[in-house]
């Protein structure tokens, strides 16, 4: 029984990527507890916030009066306080500003296209409509890991996010020293049937999705293949990119920040 509860600790990630790429939905999203203010936000209300976080925070991370400023939807310090308590998982009295709107961007109320359209944006950290190889990598990784905090949802390994990082742009034809624009971004995640199948955990109404390519036009790519390998994983973690290094930011334990360009 022992084996069996650390095989299932080990692989659990794993085993969540591939039944999201066969299509299983494993649960609906729910915010954790202290964070249920965040759940009515629409996109377009997000949208506001990332440009306040934009034009008034000095850094890219987040301290707690801070956060308490620029989300009043908690209505006091108090909550406010257990709400950033509750994001600021190495407890270091910071949270990383993009991590935090790219997961709220996600359960955020509104059509998936323009959700995921402000997640591009939040990470176009030059604002040339584009994203290069590591700022993509960086909005899979902490878009990812803000939905973590606020859901508790499973975050892939780290070799998986890599992988699809390298599918997007080998699907857009593009080479890793250029950059994809918005519309290879579109192409890829409302096509990927893992992506896709992950989304249905956070899409509140059918019309969320309308417009956007059926089951019979997805595509399925097994983005574990080699993330087993600790070699393999080990090498990478060695070799990412630079940008992708220094995106261990206030919500990780090296407590450093994600650097604006």
């Amino acid at each position: 029984q022992v084996l069996l509860w650390l095989l299932k600790l080990v692989w659990s990630p794993l085993l969540h990527v591939s039944l999201l790429a066969m299509g299983v939905v494993l649960t609906r999203a729910e915010v954790v507890k202290g964070l249920e203010p965040l759940s009515a936000y629409d996109v377009a209300g997000v949208r506001i916030l990332f440009r306040t976080f934009e034009d008034t925070c000095p850094t890219p991370a987040l301290w707690e009066r801070a956060f308490a400023d620029l989300f009043p939807c908690f209505g006091g310090p108090e909550a406010a306080g257990r709400a950033f308590a509750a994001l600021d998982t190495d407890t270091n009295g910071l949270i990383d500003g993009r991590e935090t709107l790219a997961g709220l961007t996600l359960i955020s109320k509104g059509h998936l296209s323009e959700r995921m359209k402000l997640l591009f944006d939040i990470f176009d950290l030059n604002k040339e409509q584009e994203l290069h190889f590591d700022e993509c990598f960086l909005l899979l990784r902490r878009s990812m890991m803000g939905l973590r905090k606020m859901t508790g949802i499973v975050t892939p390994p780290e070799k998986v996010i890599h992988n699809m990082t390298k599918h997007i742009f080998k699907s857009a034809t593009k080479h890793r020293n250029s950059a994809i624009n918005l519309e290879d971004w579109f192409n890829w995640w409302s096509s990927d049937s893992s992506i896709r199948s992950a989304l249905k955990m956070i899409t509140w109404r059918p019309e969320d999705q309308r417009g956007l390519p059926t089951p019979d036009l997805q595509v399925n790519v097994d983005y574990t293949k080699g993330a087993a390998d600790e070699g393999a994983f080990e090498n990478m973690l060695g070799s990412k990119p630079q940008s992708a290094q220094a995106s261990a930011s206030a919500g990780d334990s090296s407590g450093q920040v994600i650097p604006v360009r």
